[in-house]
């Protein structure tokens, strides 16, 4: 074999060690920063007890804005995870639809990457703290405040996480996020649905006439 081309296969399988390790030990723990996979890329071998380490944090919870006082009787509390996708868009507009404010208090968690928490990045926090705030307006005016919450960890056994602390009855998702292909990473709703002792319901992207109806509630709806 050529002297090149074994260096070549050499670079390229220390390279793939590394990514795989990225992908495996932080992809699945809500990693999402590119930043990290170039590292694994680059240190190869050596990246792989860093992610270990790192995979094996558990979740935090960055921020909560509480709502006051107790759940009143007869009504239902919803966890709702919101990261931004059009299907879990679709879920913050299914869970206004289907238990409106008569019925259900809602919490709006999403799970931000643990670079977030760990790090003290108070701007890539503030976004999901947007994010957040933007979905709640779409919740009915007439309800109980909504609970935001944002998290990091990893996505599916966050979720379940607070789901037990906020003691949810249901738990509703988009059927796939803004992570990479569930096909490598694994997906948080099939975790969730496996793992969860409480109903999981999985939205899916609206359709265009869906959502034009949707948003033309919205628009009516008094704020």
């Amino acid at each position: 074999m050529p002297t090149v081309l074994f260096v070549i296969l050499v670079v390229l399988l220390w390279s793939m060690v590394g990514l795989g390790a990225a992908l495996v030990f932080l992809g699945r723990h809500g990693y999402r920063d590119g930043a990290w996979y170039f590292l694994g890329a680059v240190l190869g071998p050596l990246f792989v007890p860093i992610a270990i380490e790192r995979g094996r944090r558990g979740s935090r919870v960055l921020e909560r804005t509480s709502a006051e006082g107790a759940v009143p009787a007869g009504k239902v509390v919803v966890l709702v995870g919101v990261d931004g996708s059009a299907e879990s868009d679709r879920a913050v507009r299914d869970v206004a639809a289907l238990f409106g404010p008569a019925h259900a208090r809602i919490v709006l968690a999403a799970v931000a990457d643990p670079s977030i928490g760990e790090f003290g990045d108070d701007t890539g926090q503030q976004k999901w703290h947007d994010l957040l705030a933007e979905r709640a307006r779409w919740l009915p005016p007439d309800g109980p405040a909504p609970v935001l919450e944002v998290l990091c960890g990893q996505p599916d056994l966050v979720l379940l996480e607070a789901a037990e602390v906020e003691e949810a009855d249901a738990v509703v998702i988009g059927r796939r996020g803004r992570g990479l292909s569930h096909r490598l990473l694994g997906s948080v709703a099939e975790s969730l649905t496996r793992r969860a002792t409480i109903p999981v319901l999985l939205a899916g992207p609206a359709s265009r006439r869906a959502g034009t109806l949707m948003d033309e509630r919205a628009a009516e709806s008094p704020r």
